[in-house]
């Protein structure tokens, strides 16, 4: 099997690069993928993944405001794009294309016009009517036009049975639909050798390290994350340090809450902004305990794989699409999302080393043999032929 991937992802400075890198060279792996190829071939100059684009007054919808703006951006058919896939197929003489969901979704029933032997799956990780446009007027409306391009692909695979059951509630076959978690390179992740970075922020020797990897968007709710820390240090657990690795939009509203808890809780604190991903194993070997508490309800967060898969005690989101991976309190401790377990858990695994190694070695366990992005790929391939000798078979039913 040949494969075309579209992923601007790819180049981006967030989670979805880790996501796509790590697909992407699983896939160049596989026996059953002879060839693979990524489009684009280089930084994209003018991905609007962010949704920051269109807010000057620039092109010709420049009058209307942001909201509309944005959706006619979103649905509006990216026919040039389809030409270029297509031009790709055609060349490379794909039999299935990937695309990774976003703002840029190619005409996909251009695709299927020009190359109806090929499959087209999509890699559907969020919900963007539920994420970038909440509040939205005739919201239903628009998520079920959304799901309606989702369609038109003849396979679907998505991160989680939430977004399995959002895409079936709105007329998608579930034959189409493969449920397929995110995944870790072992290779990326290994600690073997790493030095921490405790001296290098001034952390003392016995310092208990809680760290956090990962976006500032608003629904991680990482300044409610400070003030409990706060919290448990005026408790009497002085020893706490705070490490929190990542950016976004909620940086400032994160700085103001650890300003807000005085000098001295700012002193446990270290905010150490954007990472490479190559420089991630040396700080999850500065952590005691790994956390990821608050997330939506249908993401799967790439950072808690990482994290199990290094090894570390970890705390994480008691969500649906969390909880249908892992096992509260055997490999990792669940965090309800109103916050009122939190400081009761991290005292807890602080004061328990059993209980810490224990769920650390069985979450790893876990991560490792199940969900690494080989098993990811190796589930997308077969995916993409079940449904092509599906439709194959739909076709010859059809004709007799």
């Amino acid at each position: 099997m040949r494969i075309l991937y579209y992923c601007p992802e790819y180049y981006s400075r967030h989670g979805g690069r880790t996501h796509a890198r790590g697909f992407y060279h699983a896939l160049e792996k596989l026996p059953s993928v002879s060839r693979c190829f990524l489009y684009p071939k280089s930084s994209p100059h003018a991905d609007s993944e962010s949704g920051q684009a269109g807010t000057r007054r620039t092109g010709k919808l420049w009058f209307l405001p942001s909201a509309p703006r944005r959706i006619i951006r979103f649905f509006k058919p990216r026919r040039r794009l389809a030409r270029t896939l297509i031009n790709e197929i055609k060349e490379h003489e794909c039999d299935a294309i990937v695309i990774r969901t976003g703002v840029r979704l190619p005409a996909i029933r251009d695709i299927k016009k020009a190359c109806p032997e090929v499959q087209v799956c999509l890699e559907i990780n969020s919900a963007h009517f539920d994420e970038s446009f909440i509040g939205l007027p005739l919201r239903g409306m628009f998520q079920k036009w959304e799901v309606s391009r989702f369609n038109q692909a003849d396979a679907l695979v998505v991160v989680s049975s939430y977004l399995k059951e959002y895409l079936e509630a709105r007329a998608v076959s579930p034959e189409k639909i493969l449920v397929n978690q995110n995944g870790v390179d072992e290779s990326l992740i290994s600690l073997s050798g790493v030095p921490d970075l405790r001296a290098h922020y001034g952390f003392p020797d016995d310092a208990f390290v809680i760290g956090y990897i990962g976006g500032m968007e608003s629904f991680r709710r990482l300044p409610e994350v400070v003030a409990y820390v706060a919290e448990i240090r005026r408790t009497g657990n002085r020893d706490i340090r705070l490490l929190i690795v990542g950016d976004g939009a909620e940086r400032s509203a994160v700085q103001a809450a650890v300003q807000a808890e005085g000098d001295d809780f700012g002193d446990a604190v270290v905010l150490a902004g954007w990472r490479d991903h190559n420089e991630i194993p040396a700080f999850l070997k500065t952590f005691d305990l790994a956390i990821f508490p608050f997330t939506n309800e249908y993401c799967s967060p790439l950072k808690l794989f990482e994290y199990l898969g290094a090894g570390l005690p970890t705390i994480g989101p008691d969500t649906s699409a969390v909880r249908e991976v892992f096992q509260d309190g055997v490999h990792l401790k669940l965090i309800k999302q109103d916050g009122s377990n939190f400081v009761s858990s991290i005292l807890e695994l602080k004061n328990d080393h059993r209980l810490r190694s224990g769920m650390a070695q069985k979450g790893q366990e876990l991560v490792l043999r199940e969900y690494t992005w080989k098993k990811n790929a190796e589930r997308v391939v077969a995916h993409i032929q079940g449904r092509s000798k599906q439709v194959l078979h739909s076709l010859r039913q059809t004709v007799r």
